[in-house]
């Protein structure tokens, strides 16, 4: 069997990468390395391909022709960074994920794992905080997520593709960066932490 995952050399990506493997995948990554790195992906295995791209560009129509499934992670996440550049998280959350699903639906792929967001909800007051709560973005980045996730199941409802979008909350763990604002929120706890700060 053969898995895309779309972002792979990213923190959650390469994580996926890993459990992959171990139940005897193999993997192709596609990845512009934005904000991935190949140094979180084991180089020498012979059961990882690695695509360097930009998902903002329509992937080539074969390109996932021998794979089953496809994890779409690639995007640009944070919220400060989309209020000063919106259009770059338009384009790469929304038209990105419309491209990998169009390379998804030409080679007739099985199934499709969107990684949604919470921050689709906004500032809530709800916790915790149901799925089924109102969606109410507030930044652009929670806007593009949200705009991919509607865009990926009209695409599952239109073309008949199988799949589930996953809404992560704050997610974190080794590879996390440990910089940034609120979506590195636990890495920056963790690193205060080990500097001995508040």
């Amino acid at each position: 069997m053969k898995a895309v995952v779309t972002g792979g050399a990213g923190f959650i990506g390469s994580h996926l990468v890993d459990l992959l493997l171990v139940n005897d995948y193999e993997v192709l990554i596609i990845d512009n390395l934005c904000t991935g790195s190949l140094n979180n992906v084991d180089q020498t295995s012979k059961k990882i391909s690695f695509i360097n791209h930009d998902i903002r560009t329509p992937l080539p129509p074969d390109v996932f022709n021998d794979c089953s499934i496809v994890f779409h992670l690639a995007a640009l996440a944070d919220i400060v960074p989309s209020i000063d550049r919106p259009i770059d998280y338009m384009s790469t959350n929304v038209q990105g994920t419309v491209n990998v699903l169009e390379a998804a639906r030409a080679s007739n792929i099985k199934r499709v794992v969107y990684t949604a967001s919470s921050t689709c909800y906004g500032v809530t007051s709800n916790f915790p905080t149901n799925e089924n709560d109102l969606i109410a973005p507030t930044f652009p980045y929670a806007l593009s997520k949200h705009l991919g996730e509607l865009v990926f199941f009209h695409w599952l409802n239109l073309y008949g593709l199988k799949g589930l979008s996953l809404r992560l909350f704050n997610v974190y763990g080794p590879r996390a960066r440990t910089s940034g604002n609120y979506g590195a929120v636990m890495g920056v706890f963790l690193a205060q932490k080990l500097a001995q700060k508040p």
